[in-house]
C-alpha cells in the first residue's frame, strides 16, 4: 500500500475539520522498525525522553469523495487481563467523574501496563505518545494509535520504544524497543486520514530476556464490543498534566461521538496522551479491565476513540503472530 502524502493528526491535539470517509482497503499493514533494538534503547536517554514533544500537525490534504464506514462487528472477542507477581497494590478508588484530568494514584495493574511510547518522526523530531500492554499469545503487543507510527508525509517512525510505568523520567522496567508496527490499510488513502481506523499495534522486543507481558502483566482487550459505551476511564501521559511526567486519567461523562468515531468523553488531556487506553469493565479492586479503544483525537473539551471492530482485531492478530 502506498502511503505517501497522507494526512495525520497531532498526538492528542486539535481535530481538523472537513473529514470525508475514504473507502477502506482490506488488511493490516506491517512495517519492520527501522532501528535496531539496542540502538533504539540507547537512543532514549532520560534527557531525550524528557524533551520529546507531541508531533506537529501537518498540513491537511484533499479528502476523497468516496464514503465508507468500518465493517459491522462480528462476535465479541475478549482476551482477559493477566496479572503477574508483585503487581502494585490498590491504594484508593479513582474519582468516578473527572472531566478534568487527575494524576493516577490508585495503583493496580494499570500502573504497570500503561506507559509512554517514544519515537522519532519522519521529520527527525522526537515525539511522545501513550500506550498500553494487552494480553497476547506471544506476550509482546502494545496498543497505541496509528498516527504515532506514520506521519503526515507517509514516513514511518523510527527509534520506537515503549516504557511501561514511566514516571518522572524513570523507566523502572526498561525500554522495550519495537521490532514491528502495524496499522490498518484503510487508515490512510488518497491523501486522507480516516479517524475510525486510528489505532496501531507495536510488537516489542524483550528486555533482559523477558517479554513485556512477563515483566509487567497485561490488560485485557475486547474487540466487537456489544455494550453501547465505555466505562469512561481514559488514561495517558498528556503534556498539559504534570508536564507528561506522570500517568493521568479522565473519567468524564460520555457525549455524542463525532468524526465517525465510536466513543467520546469530556476530558482535557492534551498532547502526548494519544494512544492511552480506554476501558470497559474496569475493576476498581485490581486495576484491570478490557481495553476497547485508544485516545485518538480531541477538540478543546472532548476526547474521541475508535471502535475496536473487525479491522482492529485483524491488525492485532497480525501483530500477535509477528
Amino acid at each position: 500500500m502506498a502511503i505517501a502524502g497522507i494526512t495525520s493528526l497531532v498526538l492528542g491535539l486539535s481535530v481538523p475539520a472537513g473529514f470525508a470517509d475514504p473507502a477502506p482497503e482490506e488488511g493490516p499493514v506491517g512495517h519492520a522498525a527501522p532501528t535496531t533494538f539496542a540502538a533504539a534503547g540507547a537512543y532514549w536517554t532520560p534527557e531525550r525522553m524528557r524533551d520529546a514533544e507531541p508531533l506537529v500537525e501537518p498540513a491537511q490534504g484533499a479528502s476523497p469523495s468516496a464514503a465508507a464506514v468500518p465493517k459491522a462487528a462480528g462476535e465479541q472477542v475478549d482476551l482477559p487481563p493477566l496479572v503477574v507477581a508483585q503487581t502494585n497494590s490498590w491504594v484508593r478508588p479513582y474519582a468516578a467523574s473527572a472531566a478534568k484530568q487527575q494524576t493516577w494514584r490508585s495503583g493496580g495493574l494499570i500502573a504497570k501496563t500503561a506507559g509512554k511510547v517514544f519515537g522519532t518522526g519522519g521529520n527527525g523530531n522526537d515525539f511522545v505518545a501513550s500506550g498500553n500492554v494487552v494480553r497476547s499469545k506471544d506476550g509482546d503487543v502494545v496498543v497505541t494509535v496509528g498516527h504515532a507510527l506514520v506521519d503526515g508525509q507517509g514516513r514511518w517512525s523510527k527509534n520506537l520504544v515503549f516504557v511501561p510505568a514511566y514516571k518522572n523520567g524513570a523507566a523502572p522496567y526498561g525500554k522495550f524497543a519495537a521490532r514491528t508496527m502495524y496499522i490498518w490499510s484503510g487508515y490512510i488513502k488518497d491523501n486522507a486520514h480516516y479517524p475510525p481506523f486510528d489505532f496501531g499495534m507495536l510488537v516489542v522486543n524483550p528486555v533482559k530476556g523477558k517479554k513485556v507481558q512477563q515483566t509487567v502483566g497485561a490488560q485485557g482487550i475486547r474487540f466487537n464490543a456489544t455494550a453501547a459505551g465505555a466505562s469512561n476511564l481514559l488514561l495517558g501521559y498528556p503534556s498539559n498534566g504534570n508536564g507528561g511526567r506522570t500517568l493521568q486519567y479522565c473519567s468524564g461523562a460520555s457525549v455524542t461521538p463525532s468524526y465517525s468515531m465510536k466513543y467520546a468523553m469530556v476530558c482535557d488531556m492534551g498532547g502526548g496522551s494519544s494512544g492511552g487506553p480506554w476501558f470497559q469493565d474496569f475493576n476498581k479492586v485490581t486495576g484491570t479491565g478490557y481495553q476497547i479503544s485508544a485516545h485518538a483525537l480531541r477538540n478543546t473539551t472532548t476526547s474521541y476513540g475508535a471502535y475496536f471492530g473487525p479491522e482492529a482485531l485483524k491488525t492485532f492478530r497480525a501483530a500477535e503472530a509477528a
